[in-house]
């Protein structure tokens, strides 16, 4: 049975619930920037111009985080004036619904253990960040509940998609900027483990990079640049060191760009990169912002290396992994650890090649099956009329 909410508070049940529902959350908005604006006034004289950059970068993010929440309680009371809510509640995992037959709480209880695995401490947080969740009936044309900010699921969805859902969306502070430009996200639950260490194997094995091969056959420093863990100034030469890199760099992913960008401009020094000439080639792709360079390796290689070193760092693993946003991103992870990088890197190389996809095996009576659907092809071809003499 799922867990009601705590009863509304004394004004609440003294006024009228459609226009608390309405304002109530006006008066929270109003609230908190008030008091954002007193601590600010308070605190800003004598202060430098970086200081005060910086404290006007930290304000706006403490002022999103209150407008969301403004917005949560501006949903909660529209939920309530509606008929109530529920809350569920497993380990630390809250989640504020509708009242409906969906089967949360075991999604809720699959979904926990792989969060609590993987932020340790830090998963203690939600306590306070409840995923917003309005099921609705599938099989009706009534409207579907609306709540701001919260996601809309059928009530009759199956616990194994609902615990996807949970662990999909798992409303955990957000990292630091560093941490998640250098990952491509945030640090979020693998799904699918053994399809995503197969899918990092293909990559080593075909990555048009010389970092990502020589990873494979061993080379740790080179596993270090195709994970972007070095601190190289110029990471073309680092991850594409070859003139035939560079070249099938440009013609797999930028030659619709460099054909057609500035009205053309830059057609000739591409077709002079694909007659052979590196020069061309290297200008070309140095004319990239810095993030649109391609890294050797995707995402998913790089959530492996993160979810190894919050494994053998135990529960505290992510707390330190994000309590150092200052860091190089491959101190953080070591530090996270508990081990040298290198020996993270050197055992993140040995699950990807474990995890090599099996290979495809033909039954012994496969190629002889091929050879009789080719015959039965070639003699369909030769009845057709194209091939007949008239």
């Amino acid at each position: 049975m799922l867990q009601h909410s705590a009863s509304p508070s004394p004004s609440f049940r003294m006024g009228n619930p459609e226009v608390l529902a309405r304002y109530g959350y006006v008066s929270v908005r109003l609230c908190l920037l008030t008091m954002v604006i007193a601590l600010a006034a308070g605190r800003l004289a004598g202060q430098s111009v970086e200081r005060l950059q910086a404290r006007a970068d930290s304000l706006l993010r403490e002022w999103r985080r209150a407008n969301a929440l403004a917005d949560m309680v501006d949903s909660l009371n529209h939920t309530r004036a509606a008929g109530g809510t529920d809350t569920i509640s497993v380990g630390a995992l809250r989640i504020v619904t509708n009242p409906s037959p969906a089967r949360l709480r075991e999604a809720a209880a699959r979904a926990w253990p792989v969060i609590d695995s993987l932020y340790g401490s830090e998963a203690q947080q939600l306590a306070q960040r409840p995923y917003l969740i309005a099921p609705y009936d599938p099989d009706t044309n009534s409207p579907k509940p609306m709540r701001r900010g919260a996601i809309q699921v059928p009530w009759d969805q199956d616990v194994a998609s609902l615990a996807m859902l949970l662990l999909t969306t798992v409303p955990i502070g957000r990292p630091d900027r560093a941490l998640q430009d250098w990952l491509g996200g945030s640090v979020q639950p693998i799904i699918h483990p053994v399809q995503a260490g197969a899918a990092v194997y293909v990559q080593l094995v075909t990555a048009p990079s010389q970092a990502a091969r020589s990873c494979f056959l061993g080379a740790i420093s080179d596993c270090r640049n195709a994970l972007a863990l070095g601190e190289s100034p110029d990471p073309l030469q680092q991850w594409y060191p070859s003139a035939g890199e560079r070249r099938a760099l440009v013609f797999r992913s930028f030659a619709e760009y460099f054909g057609y960008s500035d009205h053309g401009a830059r057609k000739p020094a591409l077709q002079s990169c694909g007659a052979g000439s590196d020069s061309a080639c290297t200008e070309l792709l140095r004319s990239l912002p810095p993030e649109a360079l391609p890294r050797p390796l995707t995402y998913d290689a790089r959530a492996a290396l993160v979810h190894l070193a919050l494994r053998l760092g135990g529960r505290a693993a992510y707390h330190r992994l994000v309590g150092r946003p200052g860091a190089p991103i491959a101190d953080r992870l070591a530090g996270a650890a508990g081990v040298s990088v290198d020996s993270l890197v050197a055992q993140w190389r040995s699950e990807i090649l474990a995890a090599r996809p099996a290979p495809v095996t033909l039954p012994p009576w496969g190629p002889w099956a091929a050879l009789g659907w080719t015959a039965v092809f070639a003699v369909c071809a030769l009845r057709s009329s194209r091939w007949r003499v008239s």
